[in-house]
């Protein structure tokens, strides 16, 4: 092996020491759209048996439009599979589920290795060698028969199926059996993924604000609860007239359009403006009507209604410091809490901002204004990076791989861990990461 595979392969082993985590359960959340993916290595299982599974738990997770929190974000449930020759040891990244063959009689369904129903015979079950349900989308492993999600009744082939792998897929997302929904039911008008069971599966893999307050914003009601001065989806708005409603902020404010730039304050007045063979769009960023002299395809622009809710590219330019305020977890605080697991972390900024995070598996379990006295490690960045971060522009894997996010480790051996873990990021920016489908 050469020195590149020594030093990669070592970098590994510390950063599976250290505790940072590859969840086999995954949350993204973008312009307050979450979508949570399940990663699923299967062994003992053909093509289309898991090609079968798969699509059960996708069609039934995501039913006819799946939402959460106060805002309604909209979420997205994905599903990611694999084979493997066995499921020890579990593969990185993924849950394993073992199939076993049935051969028509009780012995040969898979058998319950602990807890109170020990030595019973399933259909199928998560948590072999693992605890169920997944912890922050940590792995399971499990035995499955062939005979998951098989025909309610064989003579009746309008009966449908049994939903047992939709089932089994709520534990890998931290869901425990008796929950309601799907994960008390697989057959029957009530096997369907509860609005409880969506806001769990959410919580337990996302963390508890993915769907914030910010993400009422475009819904077409002005919320004063939420902190919003208008919405740009009612009418009226809420602004005062010569004011815009911001539609990532609902804050007002007074547009600035420039007719020699095609920027006009009223349509009537762009459609004079613009001339024939042109188009008028209302640019919900600015504020203006924007003259379009060509054919276009709008597409997760500000020009379209339908993309720009919490979009931060339709947010107006600012500096977010560190400073706690209300209740409401900063953005950026979430993404490094998601990163380092078990830390107590100081933040400073060039600006001189400062303040801390402590995690604990996964979760940001405080944060707030000041200097904690017993650090593992001190954060040094900048508003701008911050605000990058909070906005989704920047990840935090890039943010540290570019230099603009820098970890010192306090004391000898988070000195030293963190040293390596900043060279690992350093090592991945320089000669790229490779993604695979």
């Amino acid at each position: 092996m050469d020195v590149m595979g020594r030093l990669l392969g070592i970098g590994i082993v510390f950063l599976l020491l250290f505790g940072f985590s590859f969840a086999s359960t995954t949350c993204e959340t973008k312009d307050c759209r979450i979508t949570i993916t399940v990663s699923i290595a299967f062994a003992g299982a053909s093509d289309a048996q898991i090609s079968k599974w798969a699509s059960e738990i996708s069609n039934v997770w995501n039913g006819n439009g799946q939402s959460t929190g106060d805002c309604k974000c909209p979420v997205t449930f994905k599903v990611n599979t694999t084979k493997v020759a066995n499921c020890t040891p579990i593969p990185q990244g993924y849950h394993c589920v073992n199939v076993l063959p049935w051969n028509g009689s009780v012995e040969s369904l898979p058998q319950l290795p602990a807890g109170p129903r020990a030595g019973e015979r399933v259909t199928g079950y998560m948590g072999k060698t693992t605890q169920s349900p997944a912890v922050n989308g940590t792995s399971l492993d499990g035995d499955w028969s062939d005979q998951m999600s098989r025909p309610i009744d064989p003579n009746n082939p309008n009966s449908g199926n049994y939903l047992d792998a939709a089932h089994e897929a709520g534990h890998m997302m931290g869901l425990n059996d008796g929950e309601g929904g799907i994960m008390n039911f697989t057959s029957g008008a009530n096997a369907t993924p509860s609005r409880d069971n969506v806001d769990n599966a959410v919580a337990r893999v996302c963390g508890p604000n993915a769907c914030p307050d910010s993400c009422c914003c475009g819904n077409g009601v002005v919320e004063k609860d939420k902190n919003e001065q208008c919405d740009p989806m009612a009418q009226p708005s809420g602004c005062s007239q010569g004011e815009s409603c911001c539609p990532v902020c609902c804050g007002c404010y007074a547009p600035l359009c420039i007719a020699a730039n095609g920027e006009y304050l009223s349509q009537g007045a762009c459609q004079s403006g613009c001339g024939p063979g042109s188009s008028c769009y209302y640019n919900y960023k600015t504020g203006c009507w924007d003259c379009v002299r060509q054919e276009i395809v709008i597409e997760k622009s500000c020009l379209d209604p339908t993309n720009i809710r919490g979009n931060p590219d339709c947010d107006h330019p600012k500096e977010y410091s560190i400073v706690k305020q209300g209740n409401e977890i900063p953005p950026y605080a979430s993404a490094i809490g998601a990163v380092f697991t078990n830390e107590r972390l100081n933040i400073r900024t060039k600006e001189g901002d400062s303040g801390y995070l402590v995690t604990q598996q996964g979760e940001l379990m405080d944060y707030g204004n000041g200097l904690l006295d017993d650090p593992t490690a001190t954060i040094y960045t900048d508003r701008k990076t911050i605000s990058l971060v909070s906005s989704g522009e920047l990840s935090l894997g890039e943010a540290l791989s570019s230099g603009l996010v820098e970890i010192e480790g306090e004391g000898m051996w988070n000195g030293i861990r963190f040293w390596f873990y900043n060279m690992m990021f350093g090592l991945f920016g320089r000669f790229g990461t490779t993604d695979a489908e």
